[in-house]
């Protein structure tokens, strides 16, 4: 009997005892902010699980376009790296040939609006910053980015207002100005083996396929860099609709180069062209979001066109009046009007050199323009969609051209 009673007594106290530190977990565990959120208005692709094998934790939390994000405090500084990323048209407009067309000018207006970041990477957080005029978004405006919610942030230039951007709405942010939301679909991984040496840094390759079209990354190795270019590949792979947990690459890995090319026609090219270790970036400065940024909803401010040069730039597209004949020889300086009759904006292309971009049905007129005659083309500034290049005749001669001869 005595050593049933002590069977009994050993049951027991071993069913009421938890593991050790099971009491510790269950409560520190706190219930997500988007446990209980309504879906989004415009929904997405559903997110499956991460293909990444790291034991990284819980999966991190897509954010929504209607919901806020809670705000991040400061802190001591971090340590990072600071990358800066150039985007290029493989196939842009060439620049043009002729006697009065200025070719060193042309190239300079290319260079200054090539599309430029400079981005701030730590093991958990990334800021995006837009330093060139080559985007439809301001100058100086930012993508912010946290490994443990999927999505991004959008912060206005000065910093005073953020929207949240769910998965799949980059693409729409950077080519259209909107934040609408395209479904996302799976990708398919292909390693391929040692890629180019970039920066003095030897690279392995990837090959990223989806629906929208095929990413070409090669990839570095950095020291500490943790899933700082895993966020960085987040945001690529958002241009390409592609699920943001598609495993690309490892801890300690930034992709150096990327090819995007588009199923629809076109490709940019990501270059980093500089990498420097840091030891002081800011926490505040990559907060997501900052506290001393308001919520905002719905569309960006409408902006019907803006140009990218200057007055005195847009004069020396050519190096002076072109003899067009006795009818226009009493005016050495003509406007064109540029009008985009598409349904996304466009950049419009002068003799080569980008010289600015019109949302659609909307006008905007380049004045003084050299007597002359010029080249007009019209792109996406994804380079997906685009028309031919069209002759143009300033000021217009109504023998040789139409009123609407700026009209895509």
């Amino acid at each position: 009997m005595t050593n049933v009673k002590l069977v009994a007594a050993l049951v027991l106290a071993c069913a009421s005892c938890k593991p050790e530190g099971a009491h510790d977990a269950d409560a520190g565990q706190q219930t997500s902010p988007q446990a209980s959120a309504e879906p989004a208005p415009i929904a997405t692709s559903p997110i499956t699980t991460s293909n990444d094998t790291r034991d990284s934790g819980p999966p991190p939390t897509p954010l929504r376009s209607d919901v806020s994000v809670e705000p991040e405090g400061g802190g001591k500084d971090v340590a990072g790296y600071t990358i800066s990323m150039v985007i290029r048209l493989p196939d842009a407009p060439p620049i043009a040939s002729g006697a009065q067309i200025s070719a060193s000018a042309i190239d300079a207006i290319r260079k200054q609006n090539e599309p430029r970041f400079v981005i701030d990477l730590t093991p958990t957080r990334m800021r995006m910053q837009l330093t060139s005029l080559g985007f439809l978004l301001p100058r100086d405006s930012e993508i912010r980015a946290r490994t443990d919610r999927y999505g991004h942030v959008y912060l206005t230039p000065d910093l005073s207002t953020y929207r949240a951007l769910a998965p799949g709405a980059l693409r729409a942010l950077f080519g259209e100005r909107r934040v609408d939301v395209a479904p996302l679909a799976p990708a398919e991984v292909t390693m391929q083996g040692d890629g180019m040496t970039h920066l003095g840094q030897r690279t392995r390759r990837a090959e990223v396929s989806t629906r929208a079209g095929k990413g070409v990354f090669e990839i570095t190795k950095l020291a500490d860099l943790g899933d700082g270019g895993a966020l960085l590949v987040r945001a690529l792979l958002d241009l390409m609709n592609a699920q943001p947990q598609t495993a690309v690459v490892q801890t300690d890995e930034l992709p150096v180069h990327a090819e995007l090319h588009w199923a629809s026609r076109g490709a940019l090219l990501f270059d980093v062209t500089q990498i420097a270790k840091r030891a002081d970036l800011s926490a505040l400065a990559l907060a997501v979001p900052p506290p001393s940024a308001a919520f905002a909803q719905g569309a960006l401010p409408f902006v019907a066109a803006e140009l990218r040069v200057e007055q005195k730039e847009l004069a020396s597209l050519h190096s002076g009046p072109m003899d067009l004949g006795p009818q226009a020889a009493s005016t050495t300086a003509g406007t064109l009007a540029l009008y985009n009759a598409r349904d996304t904006p466009r950049f419009a292309w002068i003799d080569g050199a980008p010289i600015a971009w019109v949302a659609p049905e909307a006008r905007l007129d380049l004045s003084p323009l050299p007597r002359g005659r010029y080249q007009l083309e019209w792109r996406s500034f994804f380079d997906d969609a685009g028309d031919p290049a069209k002759p143009l005749t300033i000021p217009t001669l109504p023998e040789a051209t139409k009123p609407d001869a700026g009209k895509n």
